[in-house]
């Protein structure tokens, strides 16, 4: 087991927690799909722990501190959070569609993807966020301030 993955099990399991306390403030009618998105979260998480627990048993523990961030992106990094943190700052006015949109063309033109995988990337989870979120679950996501 690597000394890096304890960090990286502690930090999920304090997501889920984090999660299940915000879903639980939900309408028991809207609690059904976050608790299974969850549950399977925790139960990946838990299987990546025990088989950490069973290479800690064979191997020990393997200080990988030293090389984790070697190859680190700096500037890939902190563009991705500024960019993260402008879709959060611009949903409420532009709402869910634009702002994910712009959100990804954004961070995939500065990451030098390719014109045609972004544009079938963007065109596909348009698609598929509009089928399941709108037409399948019909939750009713923000549409902005500006197109209110």
């Amino acid at each position: 087991m690597k000394r890096s993955d304890l960090g990286v099990v502690l930090f999920m399991y304090g997501v889920c927690l984090l999660f299940y306390f915000l879903v639980t403030t939900l309408p028991e009618e809207a609690k059904t799909y976050p608790l299974t998105i969850l549950a399977c979260l925790a139960i990946l998480n838990t299987c990546f722990l025990l088989r950490g627990l069973v290479a800690l048993k064979r191997q020990g523990l393997l200080n990988d501190l030293p090389e984790v961030f070697t190859g680190f992106k700096g500037g890939q990094f902190f563009f991705v959070l500024l960019a993260c943190l402008a879709y959060m700052a611009c949903l409420p006015y532009l709402g869910f569609y634009v702002t994910s949109l712009a959100y990804l063309v954004l961070c995939m033109a500065f990451l030098r993807v390719p014109k045609l995988p972004l544009f079938l990337t963007i065109a596909c989870l348009a698609a598929l966020i509009y089928a399941v979120f709108t037409l399948f679950l019909k939750v009713p996501l923000p549409v902005g301030r500006l197109f209110a």
